[in-house]
Formats: structure tokens, C-alpha cells, sequence
């Protein structure tokens, strides 16, 4: 499941520290919780009550929600490890755009017929859009919501990284409940506390869901048209523009500055000016006054992309350019156009896991090239550090990890390159849990028993392919952890 939706306004409906007045009128005591077993938890919710309360939460409505809440690490693992940072972007894009939720999309706006080009007229935002936002966020409901609400919401409100952002949530959900919005038995959510088949927050259906049927319930659990108006409400509300696109596929010129793929916004007129022309020769008749920044998702040797406007306003609903790509493709998808990008993906020239990263990260801070924290994610300050570097050594700043840059820096920092280490052929447990992981990334490996037959060997084949490493097809450590790392 990707990645729920999370909105800076959260932060507003975040508990102050202190109760606030309520005049003459005495506030009510918070509620009393038996131990779970951990003392910092407790302690974290004991006064996230009392706060709520002096917040005018109702304390029988924290009482029922928050008896027997005890954080899960599963929750915070996941938190930690999400896909958008992790996986090389072409399995990120590849795994998601699927001819079976293509299939399901187009038999989903088949079956809504009048309803979605309803939706679509009075929104403005195209079907296409809501369908693969849908399909991305909850396959188009048919995903299992596996924990509840204020179990995932408690525990990210305690380990603390976000923690007036989840308790603002946690606000938002008693106050679902205390209206009769939602009764406590539909909290199932994901693991990070996103409700309903369009996965929002509790702070965004308060303010965004929308009754399309208007029969007095906004139900983002079971009524499709209901579903379908929220997300378009939520992207209407965010800026999302009627009639302009999202991206343009474009062909770069000999020569071009990569460091020009820095986000910054520039007219069209701008980037045709510097040689820059759409994928498909196309002229950019219409569009010149229209902004755009160019992003090269896999460095100079992949696609280049301008992005307009409403390609971030898709970003709002999951603050990830995969997100919103994975988005576009289905839309396109949706529409009977070609879903794949023209230039292929450089699956060749690898990407680096996270324990490089992390690798990456330090080495760029000690050359004074600013890389920010030191957390295996390659985010945007990263990127800035990897742009600046190459830039000194005479290569193409596109801002792009691989392994070859690693080397790179490493020589560049006195480091010594890690010799390539000898795979090892993994015994029956790794082959199952190869043969899962395998079919889990859409690589069919056939029955997760152990045995490595022609199936299995073929999937590992087309893994290896996929991920630019040599194609042996062996089952062998270094091919799980890739897999894993696919995820």
C-alpha cells in the first residue's frame, strides 16, 4: 500500500502543551488506562488524555479508544522503511502499473458510468486520475486494512518523530466518533491510520469526504460515489487546475545541463528555448506560458520528464514524485493511451540499497558536500549533495545514485572500493523465502516450497535482468537481498 496522505494542516489540530480554559466550567478528568506493559508508553498516553480532554475530548470516547493500545514496531518498521525511498524507481513504477489494476480500473469506470463522469464534471479533476489514485492507495477497496486506527496513530504519536502531527490525528479520529461519523468498529486502517478506501486521514475526511449520494452519510468505506467525489474534493481543494496536464515526456538536447533538473520552475517557452522538446516531437503549441520543472527519475541515462502544476497537487495526496508518476502512467492507462514512459529505464547501471546510501551519505558530509542526516534515505538533500559533487568532478550533475558514484566518492575520500564478495547459495528456508518474495514483486517463482526448479531459476532470471545485476539465475544471498530490498 503506499504511502497515506498527510497534510501540513494537521499540525493545527496538534494538543498544546497545557490544558487551555474552558471559563467557569470545570473540565471533566481525563480517562484511567491499565498498564500495557511499557512505561514510556503509558506515560506518553496518560498525558496525550489529559491534554485531549483539557482540548474538549470527550473522555468516555479516549477511554474506548484507547483501552488496551500498546505501540506495535511493526508499525514503526514500515514507517522507517517505506517504498518511495527504498526501492530503485523502476520497480517502484513497474510493481504498481500492472496490467491487473489497469484491468480493474478500466471495469471499475465502466461500472460507475454516469457517477464518475458526474464526479469528473463537477471536480474537474479527470477520471483517469481518481481511478489510479484509487487503485494505488486501496486497489480500489479491495485491500486488506490490517490494523486499526488508533493503534498505528498512537504508536507514531509516541515514537515521537511526528509526534504533534499523529496526535493531531488522534484528535480528529475521537472527534469522528464522538459525531457519529464513523463508529469504532470501522477504524481498520493501514498501518499508518489512514481509513477507507481512499485512504485519508482522520483530519482530511472531517474537512474533505464528501456525501455524493446525499444520503446524509460521507461513507469513504463502502459507497463508491462517495469515494470517488472525496478524491476528487481533496485534489479541487489543493490547487488541482481543470484542463492543463500533469507531465510531458521529453527528449533532452546533446549537451545539456543536468543541473537544470533542480526543481526550479521555468516556462515552457523557457525549456523549449533550451533545446528541450516533447518525447514524441509534438509541438508545444498551447502550452508555452505553462510552468514546469524537469526531473530525471533515474538520472541522465532514463526518462526526462516535465512537470506541471497538477503534478503537484497529485503530490499532495503522498508527497512522492513515484507517487505521482505511478499515478499518471494509470491515468494514461485509463484513458487507452500507453502506459509504459518512451525511453526505457537504465536498469543497468543499478541503485544503491540503503546501507550504501548510508555510505554515500557520510563520505559526501566529510568532503563538505552537505548530504544532511545520515539515514539511508536519499531525499532531497542527498540529491543536492550527489548534484554538487558531480559537478566538481566534471560529471553530469543529475543528482543520480548508483554504485558507480559510490566509487567515485569513495576514491575521492581516501576509501578503499569493497571487493565484489562471492554470492552463497542459500539452503531451503532462503529459497522459500526467495521464491515469496519473488512472487510478492510480480515475478512468477511458482509454489514457495524450497525446491529451485525451471520456474523459479526463470524468475530469478528476469529479477536479475530487471535490477541490472548479471544474470545467473542462482538462488544465492546476494539475489534475496535484492529482492528484499525490492519491496
Amino acid at each position: 500500500m503506499a504511502r497515506a496522505v498527510i497534510l501540513a494542516a494537521a499540525v493545527s489540530l496538534a494538543i498544546a502543551c497545557g490544558p487551555t480554559s474552558v471559563g467557569a466550567q470545570q473540565t471533566p478528568p481525563p480517562p484511567s488506562f491499565q498498564s500495557s506493559g511499557n512505561a514510556a508508553f503509558d506515560a506518553w498516553r496518560d498525558d496525550f488524555a489529559r491534554r485531549a480532554v483539557a482540548r474538549g475530548r470527550d473522555p468516555a470516547v479516549l477511554a474506548r479508544l484507547l483501552r488496551g493500545v500498546s505501540p506495535d514496531e511493526r508499525v514503526i518498521e514500515l514507517d522507517q522503511r517505506q517504498p518511495e525511498f527504498v526501492s530503485p524507481v523502476w520497480d517502484y513504477v513497474n510493481n504498481r502499473v500492472t496490467e491487473r489494476r489497469i484491468d480493474d480500473g478500466r471495469a471499475l469506470k465502466a461500472g460507475l458510468g454516469d457517477t464518475l463522469t458526474g464526479v469528473e464534471q463537477r471536480y474537474g479533476v479527470p477520471s483517469g486520475i481518481i481511478l489510479g489514485i484509487w487503485g494505488l492507495e486501496s486497489n480500489y477497496g479491495d485491500a486488506a486494512l490490517n490494523w486499526n486506527a488508533q493503534t498505528a496513530l498512537s504508536t507514531l504519536a509516541y515514537e515521537g518523530r511526528r509526534r504533534a502531527q499523529f496526535e493531531g490525528y488522534l484528535l480528529a479520529l475521537a472527534e469522528m466518533v464522538e459525531r457519529g461519523l464513523a463508529s469504532q468498529e470501522q477504524l481498520s486502517s493501514s498501518w499508518a491510520g489512514a481509513l477507507g478506501q481512499p485512504q485519508f486521514m482522520p483530519d482530511v475526511y472531517l474537512t474533505t469526504a464528501v456525501d455524493w449520494d446525499g444520503d446524509g452519510h460521507r461513507d469513504i468505506w463502502n459507497n463508491r460515489g462517495d469515494v470517488a467525489a472525496s478524491i476528487a474534493h481533496y485534489l479541487q481543494d489543493r490547487g488541482w487546475r481543470r484542463g492543463e496536464p500533469v507531465f510531458d515526456e521529453v527528449r533532452l538536447p546533446n549537451q545539456f545541463d543536468y543541473s537544470l533538473a533542480d526543481g526550479t520552475m521555468r516556462s515552457v517557452a523557457d525549456w523549449a528555448a533550451r533545446g528541450v522538446t516533447r518525447i514524441n516531437g509534438e509541438p508545444w503549441a498551447g502550452s508555452e506560458n505553462l510552468q514546469a520543472q524537469l526531473w530525471l527519475p533515474a538520472g541522465a541515462q532514463g526518462p526526462a520528464l516535465l512537470l506541471h502544476h497538477n503534478f503537484g497537487v497529485i503530490r499532495r495526496y503522498n508527497n512522492s514524485d513515484r507517487y505521482a508518476l505511478v499515478v499518471s502512467l494509470l491515468a494514461r492507462a485509463m484513458d487507452g493511451r500507453a502506459s509504459a514512459l518512451v525511453r526505457p529505464w537504465p536498469t543497468q547501471i543499478g541503485s544503491l540499497n540503503r546501507e550504501q546510501t548510508l555510505e554515500l551519505q557520510t563520505l559526501l558530509n566529510g568532503l563538505g558536500y552537505d548530504a544532511g542526516a545520515v539515514d539511508g534515505l536519499f531525499g532531497s538533500g542527498t540529491r543536492r549533495a550527489v548534484r554538487a559533487f558531480q559537478a566538481a568532478q566534471n560529471l553530469p550533475a543529475d543528482g543520480f545514485p548508483t554504485a558507480s558514484l559510490l566509487n567515485e566518492v569513495r576514491a575521492r575520500a581516501g576509501v578503499a572500493t569493497e571487493p565484489e564478495r562471492e554470492p552463497r547459495g542459500l539452503d531451503r528456508r532462503g529459497v522459500r523465502e526467495l521464491q515469496r518474495t519473488l512472487n510478492r514483486l510480480g515475478y512468477s517463482a511458482g509454489t514457495a516450497d524450497g525446491v529451485i526448479g525451471t520456474r523459479t531459476r526463470n524468475a530469478i532470471r528476469a529479477f536479475e535482468r530487471a535490477r541490472g545485476m548479471e544474470v545467473r539465475g542462482r538462488a544465492t544471498d546476494i539475489v534475496l537481498e535484492a529482492a528484499r530490498a525490492a519491496l
